[in-house]
């Protein structure tokens, strides 16, 4: 008995922590037809914070349900060849936030970077 009062309690608390009303699905695309770009970094509001520190193979295409406002999204990728055909696609709730197939070289490194902070106002 003990253990389905604690089960009930842990999940009241969770589901009251969680605001259902600021739910936003970030989802991030890469497309092309480069089969791989040297790294890739990704910031999907408080959520997903990674780096890949190596080569990613192509096409990725990440979804992630983020909870809040002013939320930061960071989309970069960098590759050896500035010719390369990759195109980098933001989308927070099905809207298309930015996308982006221009390389710019930054310090030596080709890199194609798409940033900001989203809000619903």
């Amino acid at each position: 008995m003990f253990k389905y009062l604690f089960f009930a309690i842990i999940s009241v608390f969770i589901l009251s922590c969680t605001n259902l009303d600021n739910r936003h699905v970030f989802n991030y695309k890469i497309t092309g037809t480069a089969e791989k770009v040297s790294s890739m970094k990704v910031i999907m509001g408080p959520g997903i914070d990674y780096d890949s520190e190596g080569e990613i193979n192509l096409p990725v295409d990440i979804v992630h349900d983020v909870y809040g406002d002013n939320l930061i999204y960071l989309f970069e990728i960098s590759h050896s060849d500035v010719n390369a055909d990759v195109k980098l696609e933001v989308y927070i709730d099905d809207e298309l936030i930015e996308e982006k197939s221009q390389f710019t070289t930054i310090n030596g490194v080709n890199v194609i970077s798409i940033e900001g902070v989203f809000s619903e106002d």
